[in-house]
């Protein structure tokens, strides 16, 4: 769907002042203003080179997502305290590899779409943060939540997109435990590594 690529495609966070000493909007601010001027200055190479896109979007995007946390959430509670550590971490690699996955099929989606950032409040925990926005897009307005935590080196990453309040990470949820209820875990990690 043409309106979930662009608004994957903002979500990608390279911004290099990524610390905490920025509130949490302000660093989802400046980070699209960085992807946008990226994108726009290196469209062609990103559209026609698929190696440096995957090199870009490996080395700038995903390290500024949480896929540990967002592993945890996909699996669900009771199905990660029940795998090994192998499992665990054969799952997260294979995870990061289907984000990779997506983010490069969005990367070249993005044309210059407006965003609206509402004015942020700091909720309960001092450490985990929702920062709301406004996608406006020919189409009409979107809703898109984004939310983030603090991780111990002072740094806010994201764990999850809802858009118009559906989370991205619900419906990986979902269809990931489908998945292991009729076919277990290791066949989930094996489908998931063969599309990365």
């Amino acid at each position: 769907m043409k309106i979930i690529k662009y608004i994957i495609t903002i979500s990608l966070f390279f911004s290099i002042a990524a610390y905490a000493s920025d509130t949490p909007d302000i660093f989802l601010k400046k980070s699209v203003k960085e992807v946008a001027l990226f994108i726009s200055e290196n469209k062609a190479t990103l559209e026609n080179d698929e190696s440096f896109l995957q090199a870009k979007v490996d080395e700038l995007i995903v390290p500024k997502l949480d896929i540990q946390l967002m592993s945890k959430i996909v699996l669900g509670k009771k199905t990660w305290l029940s795998i090994n550590s192998y499992q665990k971490n054969k799952f997260i690699l294979a995870f990061r590899g289907l984000m990779v996955k997506t983010y490069m099929k969005s990367f070249t989606a993005f044309d210059g779409e407006k965003i609206k950032f509402i004015p942020y409040v700091e909720g309960k925990r001092p450490d985990i943060a929702k920062v709301k926005s406004i996608y406006l897009l020919s189409e009409g307005e979107i809703s898109v939540n984004y939310r983030l935590k603090l991780n111990k080196s002072n740094q806010w990453k994201v764990f999850d997109i809802s858009i118009d309040g559906i989370s991205l990470l619900k419906n990986y949820r979902s269809d990931f435990q489908n998945h292991i209820e009729v076919h277990g875990i290791n066949s989930l990690i094996n489908d998931l590594e063969e599309k990365s």
